[in-house]
């Protein structure tokens, strides 16, 4: 499913300008139903259905926080810069504190409908680190950020198919969740 992973980042780029990591795959769900998933004033987002608190602290442009669950210290922020229902999504986000060397990253969804109940969701991620990192720090946070993004799209694919059950026992498959 992921093996259309593209890494835009490639040995000898600056480490100080962000990475940009794109895939796409195909949901069973129709392009309305993925877009509720990915949009934060949706009660259906993917986040919001499992559990977690999401909620509007700004508009104009439109702000959200989110209070994840199996990260209670950290504070998520969204800022929606795009939102066009069943078409596309976009917005920067920031944690703070911040996690490792990521300081903040662009998200943009494109959902293209392949019919009533199937879409192609194209996922481009454009991450800014702290500046002057090693090589190695670098490659280290390529790796991270795909491994990051490749199990985000995994979990969105299966709540989109299968519901929010079937996310749970996933993660606790993975030794993500009791």
């Amino acid at each position: 499913m992921f093996g259309r992973l593209k890494k835009k980042a490639e040995p000898g780029l600056d480490p100080n300008q962000p990475i940009e990591l794109k895939t796409a795959i195909t949901i069973n769900r129709s392009a309305d139903d993925v877009y509720a998933l990915l949009d934060f004033s949706d009660e259906r987002h993917q986040l919001r259905a499992r559990g977690n608190i999401v909620r509007r602290i700004g508009t104009d442009p439109d702000e959200f926080r989110l209070w994840y669950d199996r990260a209670p210290n950290l504070n998520f922020l969204f800022t929606v810069t795009e939102a066009i229902p069943g078409r596309a999504y976009r917005f920067y986000a920031k944690i703070l504190p911040p996690v490792g060397r990521r300081l903040n990253q662009f998200e943009s969804y494109d959902i293209e409908p392949l019919g009533e109940e199937s879409c192609r969701l194209t996922f481009l991620n454009a991450i800014q680190h702290v500046p002057n990192m090693t090589k190695e720090e670098f490659d280290e946070e390529i790796g991270r950020s795909t491994l990051a993004m490749a199990g985000s799209l995994t979990k969105l694919k299966v709540q989109a198919e299968q519901g929010v059950a079937a996310v749970e026992a996933l993660e606790r498959e993975l030794g993500q969740r009791k």
